[in-house]
């Protein structure tokens, strides 16, 4: 029997990024002990709050699984048994349902990524991060804007007085902002914000 850790890898990935998450192991994936963010092409990762989203899923697909499995090799025991089949799919699409509703990733979650790759190192929603690591990333997003522009970037964004040549350093510290104090003026900020940068970056 295998005892020891594993790291299994990479969860929501766009453009070589993602969540991973450190089991300990016993036979089989036990227990959810850390998160990391991967950034493959710098080999650099990143300790965020344990993503106990990927680690349901991870149970769920198991068990299906050893159930599935199970069922197969001691074959119907009752006459009025569904066939394994039928037992498949539903199982299938059991998982299916926890995969795609358990933790929403929508089209606009895949065009905040896009934007956030093409003007930081990092394009992590911060959701996956937790709220501490996420405050930290903003924080050197917001140390770049204040080293390009020697502005507060709260400033530009109260009087809407920024420019185009602000919203790659601007966008990301909005994103953040959202997620750390989310309320309807950021979020009409950030509405604003992301759909301008969205046209000047030809992304539909």
């Amino acid at each position: 029997m295998i005892i020891g850790h594993c790291l299994i890898r990479t969860y929501r990935k766009f453009k070589n990024q993602g969540l991973g998450t450190r089991f300990v192991i016993v036979g089989i994936p036990l227990v959810p002990v850390q998160s990391y963010y991967i950034i493959k092409d710098t080999n650099q990762s990143i300790e965020v709050d344990l993503y106990w989203k990927q680690a349901v899923k991870v149970y769920v697909i198991m068990a299906s699984v050893f159930y599935l499995f199970i069922k197969y090799i001691t074959g119907q025991q009752h006459y009025n048994d569904m066939s394994f089949q039928n037992l498949f799919l539903i199982v299938l699409a059991i998982n299916v349902l926890v995969y795609f509703l358990l933790d929403m990733y929508t089209p606009k979650d895949r065009k905040i990524r896009e934007l956030l790759s093409r003007s930081v190192s990092i394009n992590a929603l911060p959701k996956f991060l937790g709220q501490t690591v996420a405050f930290d990333v903003q924080k050197g997003f917001i140390s770049n804007f204040q080293s390009q522009f020697g502005i507060s970037w709260k400033e530009l964004v109260k009087n809407n007085t920024f420019e185009d040549r602000h919203l790659p350093y601007l966008f990301p510290i909005i994103v953040y902002e959202l997620y750390l104090y989310k309320n309807e003026t950021t979020k009409k900020f950030f509405d604003q914000i992301f759909r301008r940068y969205k046209e000047i970056e030809h992304l539909s």
